[in-house]
């Protein structure tokens, strides 16, 4: 069979650059998804891997059915009557990186376009979708760092998206915290301290999203990736609050909404962990406003006729669910070990 026009440019074009797919795989342009196979090591022809790959990656996203055998060295593909293409494969610094879309002439004239790099500079909204979110679905921006090899961690960058999504589906949150003040006087001076005691425990709800979760942008710094992930189908909460472009800067603060925020080292310092810290401590704000019971206890001693001794406890109780959705994330400070805001809205 002689090949068509387009799958014989598919085994002739060559990208100048990084091909604008990997940037920016899912958008107005063209609806599709990356797919990343090593160039070397395995067995089998690892190039036809990747672009098998990103079209059942796609075909499963959208629940399309295609046919039993696939031939990858074309281009065309009919799953449940869409037309699905892969575009020209590149390979790169030991990469193999295919992209499976819905055809659409658009589309295809596009896919062939080569783009520089995108370069992040988060604490800049640079790229301007690092600060931009979607009206029409539920998006969200989250970090995958250096892993054992690109592919995974591009898995990793999913996953992370998906634990910021988790509160969608219901929080049970469980909180104590104990304060101890201290105030000592006397006619020469007065002593104060506090001392803090806190115990948190948020138990998700098992996550079994109905809509797709697509890849919208990525940019890089060295070996961070940045990513934007839009929830298809899943249109934010209507509200009549606009929160601000610089909210993390200049807080607002309106009944149902949140800023969770983290700044600081953990165990594994990873960005995408400083976000689940700052997602949990806007949940535990939520619970706090819905679901919080408040003992205080206080005494004072005399401890002679110049001064006296003062102690007081305050012991906080949280429990209850909570359901909410992140509207943004912000950062600031460091590229590399920023401080990191959420803003997240409650859900009835």
């Amino acid at each position: 069979m002689t090949p068509s026009a387009d799958e014989a440019s598919v085994a002739t074009h060559r990208y100048s650059a990084t091909p604008c797919w990997l940037n920016q795989p899912y958008s107005a342009r063209a609806r599709g998804v990356v797919a990343i196979t090593s160039q070397y090591g395995g067995g089998g022809d690892l190039l036809a891997l990747s672009r098998r790959q990103a079209l059942e990656t796609l075909a499963d996203l959208f629940d399309l059915q295609l046919q039993d055998e696939l031939d990858v060295s074309g281009s065309t593909f009919v799953a449940s009557g869409q037309t699905l293409r892969l575009a020209p494969s590149w390979t790169q610094d030991g990469q193999h990186y295919s992209y499976a879309y819905f055809a659409d002439p658009q589309a295809d004239a596009w896919v062939r376009q080569s783009c520089q790099p995108a370069q992040c500079a988060p604490e800049r909204c640079s790229p301007s979708w690092l600060c931009n979110e979607s009206q029409e679905h539920l998006s969200t921006v989250t970090v995958s760092q250096l892993s054992a090899n690109l592919r995974e961690q591009y898995r990793f960058l999913f996953e992370n998206a998906l634990a910021q999504y988790q509160a969608l589906h219901g929080v049970q949150v469980q909180a104590e915290r104990t304060q101890l003040h201290r105030q000592s006087a006397s006619a020469l001076r007065i002593e104060t301290s506090l001392r803090e005691m806190e115990r948190t425990q948020l138990e998700f709800a098992s996550v079994s999203l109905s809509h797709p979760l697509v890849l919208t942008h990525s940019c890089r710094i060295e070996n961070t990736i940045y990513g934007r992930f839009e929830l298809l189908g899943y249109a934010p909460q209507i509200t009549a609050f606009n929160y601000p472009a610089d909210w993390h800067l200049n807080p607002v603060y309106q009944e149902g909404w949140v800023i969770g925020q983290f700044s600081g080292l953990l165990s594994r310092n990873l960005i995408s962990l400083k976000i689940q810290e700052a997602v949990n401590h806007g949940l535990l704000a939520l619970a706090r406003t819905q679901h919080t019971h408040i003992s205080s206890d206080q005494f004072q001693v005399e401890r002679n006729a110049a001064g006296h001794y003062m102690m007081q406890f305050v012991h906080e109780t949280t429990r209850g669910e909570v359901r909410a959705q992140v509207r943004s994330v912000r950062f600031t400070g460091s590229a590399q070990d920023p401080q990191v805001f959420v803003l997240m809205e409650a859900l009835p």
